[in-house]
């Protein structure tokens, strides 16, 4: 076999391991942009979203496309590529978009900056606001890792993502807190999930992010 074919047959663990042995040689400084300074670390980011991948695909429906929004620094956008998912980051702060795509450079990894979404440029960003996206029924998947209160306690954050996916498409939410917090965050109104999905919540207690809730366009 040749040197193509063998990269063309090698399993998603073994990209992601030989990206997170690339990470560790490298000297990174990235901008701190929030106080959340634990997004600030590529090679713990990554482990935690290939663990939070690894509890839940087996539950997804074979998706080939998915929008990550508020990817960030392109982690969650460039694992999923990895696991053979069409993938675009959508980041509305232009300077850790800059800051991805200089980051994956370094790996030999070219995250394209795009102006429109093409599943095609996979892994690729969109410096966008989620929220004033016009394109309907585009993705078989959302997901939003190491997840942004902020984001989902708007209300048009769901009437976007149910407007953006295809028929039984899936949300994916992935967050540090633990289940009971979220189950009170729920409880208490501060986010509203949609009515017209069907709910269920992943415990990760070893993991950074610590509950996964999957949500199924019915």
């Amino acid at each position: 076999m040749n040197h193509f074919e063998n990269q063309h047959t090698e399993s998603p663990n073994t990209k992601i391991d030989e990206l997170l042995k690339k990470l560790a040689d490298l000297d990174i400084h990235l901008e701190q942009e929030t106080a959340d300074t634990e997004q600030l670390s590529p090679q713990e980011r990554i482990k935690s979203i290939k663990n939070v991948w690894d509890a839940i695909k087996a539950k997804l429906d074979n998706p080939e496309t998915a929008l990550d929004v508020g990817s960030g620094f392109g982690y969650g956008t460039v694992v999923l590529d990895m696991e053979g998912i069409k993938t675009v980051g959508i980041e509305s702060v232009p300077i850790k978009n800059q800051q991805a795509v200089a980051l994956f450079q370094k790996v030999d990894i070219i995250l394209h900056e795009i102006d429109e979404i093409d599943f095609e440029k996979s892994p690729a960003i969109l410096e966008a606001d989620f929220n004033k996206l016009d394109e309907k029924e585009i993705v078989d998947l959302i997901t939003m890792f190491y997840l942004s209160e902020e984001l989902v306690s708007k209300e048009k954050t769901f009437q976007m993502c149910e407007q953006l996916l295809k028929k039984n498409g899936q949300i994916v939410l992935a967050t540090e807190a633990d289940r009971a917090t979220v189950e009170t965050i729920i409880s208490s109104g501060n986010i509203k999930l949609p009515a017209n999905f069907s709910v269920e919540i992943i415990d990760l207690p070893n993991n950074f992010e610590k509950t996964v809730i999957i949500l199924t366009k019915i």
